[in-house]
């Protein structure tokens, strides 16, 4: 299957299935063992010089894997886009980066709060310029194999977390005037900067492919992410995260969002945001698996879809049937190649219809 077809099926199926109104409609993408290379350390690149090299270790790895499943008509859409760990979602307000093997690290910026003040929409900034550059070369890297994805962002709590540290949370007792006050900027400056993110992807049939899991989203905010919200207990989310991220996702369509099962405790304000298309549950090391924890997160989340992590394919054909209550997108873990193709095949003939290209 050439990935224009490929793509074209995906996004034929993905309309319908955020569309629907009732339950038991299931999209599907597969993960299994294959040959790849090696990526190497992000420290063993300086970014200034070498950010190209770095981009090209990531699309090496990429082809690998749309090669891979290209013959699988699962609901992953081929796509890249700069990544440099996490700290890319922050650093572009001018914070310092702390560089690891495979991933960066945000070093707070915001030590007084008098610092406020310096935070800037500064196209100049040094990973506003990687992320910029990134995604130009990769578009010179373009033949049809792939499309430009969305990076996504994070909530304006999560990057307060991430711009001032764990002061954060005393803060929002001793100066909660403080909070609502970076709250206010962040939640304008990550609009401004999720705008640019959207100029620099593909907008393909009205929608764009994301970053999280590789799949099709019909133009919206997303994703969205406030793991500092884990640390707190709900009434905090209320007042200094739900107020401003309605505000966020009043100005799109649709909202995508990335919680983790660990911590739920706040998630029902989070359903609640307008325009929740999907709500990506990630499964966290010394938790219960997703199908084993049903009852919990299904009562977390509203009536919202879902996009479920399977690590076993086993336990996914166990428990469909409990799963038709929802709609859902499941990203699977799968032994081999088959047994994908297996997976793919039983989840297209349970799920109802979704379009032509189901």
């Amino acid at each position: 299957m050439i990935p224009a077809e490929k793509i074209h099926r995906t996004i034929s199926r993905s309309k319908a299935f955020y569309a629907a109104t009732t339950p038991g409609h299931f999209l599907i993408q597969t993960r299994f063992p294959h040959d790849r290379p090696e990526m190497p350390a992000l420290t063993d690149f300086n970014l200034d010089r070498e950010l190209e090299r770095w981009m090209d270790h990531q699309l090496e790895c990429g082809r690998a894997a749309w090669a891979a499943g290209a013959d699988l008509d699962d609901d992953c859409v081929p796509c890249l886009c700069p990544r440099f760990g996490i700290a890319e979602h922050s650093a572009w307000l001018g914070s310092e980066v702390f560089l690891q093997h495979d991933t960066c690290l945000p070093i707070p910026v915001i030590v007084d709060k008098k610092d406020l003040q310096r935070l800037t929409c500064d196209e100049h900034n040094r990973w506003f310029q990687y992320m910029q550059r990134g995604y130009r070369y990769l578009k010179t890297r373009q033949s049809g194999d792939f499309l430009l994805s969305v990076r996504g962002t994070m909530a304006p709590m999560d990057i307060a977390n991430a711009l001032r540290g764990d002061e954060l949370f005393y803060d929002f007792y001793d100066d909660p005037a403080f909070v609502h006050r970076l709250m206010r900027f962040l939640s304008t400056a990550v609009i401004w900067y999720y705008r640019h993110l959207l100029s620099w992807a593909d907008e393909v049939e009205g929608g764009y492919a994301m970053f999280l899991s590789d799949f099709w989203f019909p133009a919206g905010l997303g994703h969205l992410s406030n793991d500092a919200a884990m640390l707190c207990n709900a009434q905090i989310y209320d007042v200094f995260g739900f107020p401003y991220e309605r505000e966020m996702c009043l100005q799109f369509p649709h909202t995508l969002y990335h919680v983790h099962n660990e911590k739920m405790h706040f998630v029902p304000r989070v359903a609640e945001l307008p325009g929740m298309r999907l709500l990506q549950v990630s499964w966290d090391p010394k938790t219960p698996y997703h199908l084993l924890d049903l009852d919990h997160i299904f009562s977390a989340t509203g009536q919202a879809a879902l996009m479920l992590h399977v690590t076993d394919s086993d336990h996914l054909r166990g428990h469909l049937t409990e799963l038709s209550g929802r709609n859902i997108f499941f990203i699977a873990d799968c032994r081999d190649r088959q047994d994908a193709a297996d997976l793919i095949a039983l989840v297209r003939s349970r799920s109802k219809p979704l379009g032509l290209a189901h």
